[in-house]
């Protein structure tokens, strides 16, 4: 085999993370996956001796060794970017957004871009009829204001200002806001978002000292949007502490929420409707979809896990 024909087979073994949207049939077809590691491993380990170029040797072992990466599971692939797409709505055409996500580690899970994300963004265009500042066309003179909370790599808030023409405020942990001003910085230079009229904008916000957020004037929306940001037993009622600081006291504020039914974390997603309803907010449209995560272990290279989502619409109760 020629170093051609052998970087062409490393480039034809790409296995790109598994996306939502995306059909098995789409990825290379090998008939010994199983033995693939270890052909890897061994072009990894070999000296390439019957290639002269060193330079031809380096771009070999750089692809033998992304190959082998991609066949670790998610949490060993490097830095990838990912193109989604957001259906239509009746205040613009469908969109689509590009994403970078750096390399995962288990203190950066906003890193990732997960499922109830991708849900959230393809639903919004049918939540109009319960947020009265879209559904009302003689409310669009008026500068409405949007925050999103554990933004992560911010699919859901920059569907929401190019959806929706509104501005919107992308916030989340420290660590992850690097990362989430690239993704906007992307964004806005390959779309015409400002022309649209949604002005985007990132900041840091600790849920677990709200107060900090709030200090200055103007820091409260009317649209709070929040996807999967329940991981650990504090943040129910860091979340809801949030909301209750952020969200307008007004009729025609809204909670916007999607969250994974996982089994793990189940006590949280309780948790998080008590609070919500001592809170003095209220359902008004709720519902279930089902998706398929992305997430893939070594031992899952061609498998998705089925997982169910609820989402769901709150106002403040009458009287609240």
């Amino acid at each position: 085999m020629s170093t051609v024909e052998l970087l062409s087979t490393l480039h034809h073994l790409q296995l790109k993370p598994l996306t939502w949207d995306d059909v098995e049939e789409s990825r290379p077809k090998v008939s010994d996956e199983a033995g693939l590691p270890a052909y890897l491993t061994s072009i990894i380990a070999s000296r390439l001796a019957w290639i002269a170029d060193d330079s031809v040797k380096e771009q070999i072992w750089e692809a033998a060794s992304a190959r082998l990466s991609e066949r670790s599971g998610r949490s060993a692939i490097p830095s990838v970017s990912r193109t989604f797409v957001v259906p239509a709505s009746t205040f613009t055409e469908s969109i689509s957004i590009i994403l970078h996500e750096p390399s995962l580690t288990a203190d950066n899970l906003g890193h990732k871009t997960w499922l109830a994300s991708f849900l959230l963004a393809k639903r919004l265009p049918t939540l109009i009829p319960y947020i009265p500042f879209l559904r009302d066309q003689d409310q669009r003179e008026s500068s409405y204001r949007v925050i999103e909370l554990g933004a992560g790599t911010g699919l859901v808030g920059l569907a929401v200002a190019a959806l929706f023409h509104v501005d919107v405020h992308l916030t989340d942990l420290r660590d992850i806001v690097p990362n989430l001003c690239s993704n906007v910085d992307t964004y806005q230079a390959n779309t015409a978002v400002k022309k649209k009229g949604g002005c985007i904008s990132v900041g840091e916000l600790d849920w677990s000292d709200p107060q900090r957020f709030v200090d200055g004037p103007g820091t409260t929306y009317d649209l709070v949007v929040a996807a999967d940001p329940l991981y650990s037993p504090e943040h129910p009622a860091w979340l809801v502490g949030t909301i209750g600081h952020v969200l307008q006291k007004d009729e025609t504020a809204r909670v916007v929420i999607e969250l994974p039914l996982r089994d793990a974390y189940m006590p949280e997603v309780e948790d998080f409707k008590e609070r919500m309803r001592i809170l003095g907010l209220t359902i008004e449209a709720e519902g279930l979809e089902t998706g398929f995560d992305d997430w893939q272990s070594a031992h899952q290279l061609n498998a998705r896990t089925e997982v169910k989502c609820w989402w769901a619409i709150w106002r403040w109760a009458l009287g609240s």
